[in-house]
């Protein structure tokens, strides 16, 4: 009984998955996001709302531990406001793209690659090893790491992998506690680690709740003010 209804659980997830993105009516994403970075000892906690539309549109409210409001596009054409103070960093550029936000890499569909195509690898190879799925790509691009692993159960990524060129990870991340809705399935809790140096590592956990699908909110449509306003 067990057997059959992982079967049919996993077929569902492909039909779903070779589906695409989000139909037309599902166009918007919003939900709490907790994340803690342990380093050296010490634990760093930022909270935040995101709101991330079909096209691109990023807006994340930074909560702690400073209030500040992000705009973004899949193009990194950031803004950050600080309402505190009034800052606008509009002619900074902060290197953030809406393409870096997870939700919308699932939200977009890029569940078979996690984006990292758009980053400049291409698959090489898959296998499936102990009933799970692993691709593997590569790239050639100067600044990239050489390879990357991503490993599927269920159609659904629980791991990713970059690879220095003697194949050791140096950057693994997790996927676990997925959500379903209609059409959108999604990984609520992530965890990064990071290996800075062969001693030294880095572990980012990364908690998102409050997940809605398609609920109308003001922030999704929220525009600095323009200076001087507040």
């Amino acid at each position: 009984m067990s057997a059959t209804r992982n079967s049919l659980c996993g077929l569902s997830l492909l039909l779903l998955l070779l589906a695409g993105p989000l139909c037309p009516a599902q166009r918007r994403v919003s939900a709490d996001v907790e994340v803690k970075q342990a380093l050296a000892g010490k634990v760093v906690t930022v909270t935040k709302s995101v709101y991330c539309s079909g096209n691109g549109r990023l807006v994340i409210h930074f909560h702690t531990p400073e209030e500040m409001f992000v705009v973004t596009n899949p193009l990194g054409e950031a803004r950050v406001y600080f309402p505190k103070t009034g800052k606008d960093n509009a002619g900074e550029n902060i290197g953030l793209s809406s393409r870096d936000e997870l939700l919308f890499l699932f939200l977009s569909g890029r569940v078979d690659d996690l984006g990292v195509t758009q980053d400049g690898y291409r698959l090489v190879s898959t296998a499936n090893e102990d009933g799970l799925l692993k691709k593997t790509f590569v790239s050639e691009k100067n600044g990239n790491l050489p390879r990357v692993e991503i490993v599927y159960q269920n159609y659904l990524p629980i791991y990713l992998a970059y690879l220095d060129p003697s194949g050791k990870a140096v950057n693994k991340t997790y996927f676990s506690n997925y959500s379903y809705f209609q059409r959108f399935v999604f990984p609520c809790r992530v965890t990064n680690i990071t290996y800075p140096s062969p001693r030294d590592s880095s572990v980012t956990r990364t908690l998102y709740s409050n997940l809605k699908v398609d609920v109308d909110d003001p922030l999704f449509d929220y525009d600095i003010p323009a200076a001087g306003g507040r």
